[in-house]
């Protein structure tokens, strides 16, 4: 089972197409992830995938063998969000296992893009969590 992370906004946000190996993609939500909206007061709704395809690859610190690869699309998340935030305000996000897009956020947060950074000892998305960055990095 994979790790998806979606975020919403206000206005279209820029999408990164999924056309080879890359550190962050994003894309506009189909099929069975149109359920996630229930979660966002937003209505532009996106799908963020790391260097793995999923959003499993949105960590670091667990496993030396992707270490540089999931610190990469950690940062680029980061720095898109950053720059989402710029131009459309507060940006919603949320973390699930696929298949529980409907379910209820059992965390809630507000943080800044510079969550999402390269630094620290390790880095993972928590299940079911929900957040907005509210902030843009400094």
């Amino acid at each position: 089972m994979c790790m998806v992370l979606y975020a919403a906004a206000d206005v279209p946000l820029r999408a990164i197409a999924d056309d080879g190996p890359r550190p962050l993609t994003v894309r506009p939500i189909h099929g069975d992830e149109v359920s996630v909206r229930a979660r966002f007061s937003k209505p532009h709704v996106y799908f963020l995938g790391s260097h793995s395809g999923c959003s499993c690859g949105f960590s670091y610190g667990y496993s030396p063998d992707t270490d540089p690869a999931g610190r990469e699309s950690v940062g680029e998340l980061g720095s898109y969000l950053a720059e989402a935030v710029g131009y459309a305000g507060p940006i919603e996000l949320y973390a699930c296992w696929v298949g529980d897009e409907a379910e209820p956020p059992r965390e809630r947060a507000t943080v800044a893009a510079t969550y999402f950074g390269r630094n620290g000892d390790e880095f993972q998305l928590a299940e079911r969590w929900f957040a907005v960055i509210a902030t843009p990095a400094s």
